[in-house]
């Protein structure tokens, strides 16, 4: 009937999700608009906010609760929810258990320790809001780990297929890197010489670490030199060794953690240039991502792209990363394998003299070690990795070596080492328990709470500080001249210049933007002449 208002229909972010691959898939306006109750312009709109809408889901900690939620706002205390929920899953990784009580004690630990003005009350209602933010089930006295959302999972292929047709992306053009901690010197813990140093006091080298750095393409026909990251600049091993021509790209850092620095670092200088050759060698675009978790040591998605914007970075959404993420389906675990096989070939080369092979095996034998077990690592297991993410991988690469070695097994490692000298006590379950000893080792730093409490407070006083510069530069109309513009890039570019560090393309945008002003000057110059001129004559 004429006059008669429609109903004020509210949809959930589920539902517009829903509206928005209808309407991909070519269904109509009218249809939808019908269907939903809601008018034509509302289901436009729905569909042209669909990069907010998948923006959220995909960097939300969890897709449980869409089908409920109504709007994408965030939390009233943004910065004190990120703080609780970080601290959460750092107490779920651990295994220990979160009570209802201790979560909401732990809030307003928070919420007193970053000091935020706010008046905060850690009820019942802001708990509920909470789980169903992040997806949690339930909180008991046994706790809860954070598992694998495989709703979400779902959802995220669907969004990682659009990824890929919007940038006609190849598996050649599709990359995933991932870091994980290795105990180098590690042996099976009932073998003769991990008994002595147990038994002994001060350092234990069987706890002594590297992070290792994998990355390669879905095809499995690039894999990228490996990065090992140890404590020392100049291991005494390396002495005399020429690190241009090392097999690996080394870097140190105080406890071996992979940390943002050493990754933009190799991002920049390493990543970008190795994929443009590949691709260059494929006569393939020079575009390509490089997926990603949300591990504290990435940063922001925003850093992580070249100035032309084609080879870029995604994040997995952290409950989805155990389920999808290529390296985590059978990658590390088949590299560490590997590695713990050579490492006891190398036991078996000093002729079983195990105390001899311990005091000579170091950080550079390990790096070796770990080039070695890279290298032998076949296609077949790559593009394997990535089905459960990208299901048509496997048959949309031709011409490729799909012979895959024999899985390397605790009672194939067994048999090598049975009558060998100081190994006589060990067995199957010794060696299986080897072999997952340093599963738990992410390659970056695990936080305390204070430490998570301070980069929550130093990430509200920057947000702030930005709102404040933001009210004060409105007013002000200062006019920047030529000369200063001018002068403020050559400063800039010196210095760039000069660092080791500089990003080329940095420098050269800078350069253009140097040459912009310059041809501003000239263009202001002449001008200012052609009026003087015609003042004199008239």
């Amino acid at each position: 009937l004429l006059g008669v208002k429609r109903k004020r229909v509210v949809l959930s972010i589920a539902t517009k999700l829903q509206i928005v691959e209808r309407a991909e898939k070519g269904e109509s306006i009218a249809k939808l608009s019908s269907e939903f109750n809601i008018g034509n312009q509302t289901v436009r709109d729905i569909v042209r906010k669909k990069d907010e809408l998948y923006k959220f889901v995909t960097s939300s900690d969890t897709f449980n609760g869409t089908s409920a939620r109504k709007t994408t706002k965030g939390s009233k205390f943004d910065n004190l929810d990120r703080a609780v929920f970080e601290w959460f899953k750092q107490k779920c990784a651990e295994g220990c258990p979160v009570s209802r009580p201790l979560l909401l004690e732990k809030a307003k630990w928070f919420h007193s320790e970053m000091k935020i003005p706010e008046p905060f009350a850690a009820s019942q209602g802001w708990l509920q809001c909470f789980k169903s933010r992040h997806g949690i089930r339930q909180l008991d006295i046994q706790g809860e780990k954070l598992s694998g959302d495989s709703d979400a999972a779902a959802l995220y292929v669907t969004e990682f297929k659009r990824l890929v047709e919007a940038h006609d992306l190849s598996p050649h053009q599709l990359y995933n890197a991932d870091e994980t901690g290795l105990y180098w010197k590690a042996l099976p813990s009932k073998t003769l010489v991990s008994k002595e140093e147990k038994s002994a006091p001060g350092h234990k080298s069987s706890k002594e670490r590297i992070t290792v750095l994998a990355c390669a393409n879905a095809s499995g026909l690039h894999k990228l030199k490996l990065v090992c990251i140890g404590r020392s600049k100049n291991p005494r091993s390396f002495k005399g060794t020429q690190m241009r021509n090392f097999p690996v790209l080394y870097y140190n850092q105080t406890k071996a953690w992979m940390n943002r620095e050493i990754f933009k670092d190799w991002f920049f200088k390493r990543f970008v240039p190795a994929v443009r050759d590949h691709l260059r060698s494929k006569n393939l675009p020079q575009r390509a991502v490089l997926l990603l978790d949300n591990a504290p040591s990435h940063p922001n998605e925003n850093v992580l792209k070249t100035s032309d914007g084609q080879i870029f970075v995604a994040y997995l959404p952290p409950n989805v990363t155990s389920l999808k993420q290529p390296m985590d389906q059978g990658v590390l675990e088949a590299f560490k394998r590997r590695y713990r096989k050579s490492l006891l070939r190398s036991v078996l080369e000093e002729d079983g003299d195990l105390r001899e092979f311990y005091k000579k095996w170091t950080i550079k034998d390990a790096i070796f070690s770990c080039l070695e077990s890279w290298d032998d690592m076949p296609n077949l297991t790559f593009r394997k990795s990535w089905r459960k993410l990208f299901p048509d991988v496997m048959d949309s690469v031709e011409n490729v070596n799909d012979s895959e070695s024999q899985e390397i097994t605790a009672a194939s490692l067994l048999e090598e080492i049975q009558n060998v000298n100081g190994f006589e006590d060990v067995d199957r379950e010794n060696i299986e328990e080897w072999l997952l000893s340093d599963n738990d080792q992410p390659g970056y730093q695990v936080k305390d709470d204070d430490a998570i409490a301070a980069e929550a407070k130093s990430r509200a006083e920057l947000a702030e500080e930005s709102d404040d510069d933001a009210v004060e530069d409105e007013p002000s109309e200062k006019k920047v001249s030529v000369a200063e513009a001018l002068n403020c890039a050559e400063t800039l570019l010196d210095f760039l210049e000069q660092e080791a560090d500089s990003n080329f393309n940095d420098i050269l945008t800078l350069r253009k933007l140097r040459t912009s002003i310059k041809l501003k000057r000239s263009k202001n110059t002449k001008q200012r002449l052609l009026s003087d001129f015609f003042k004199k004559t008239s």
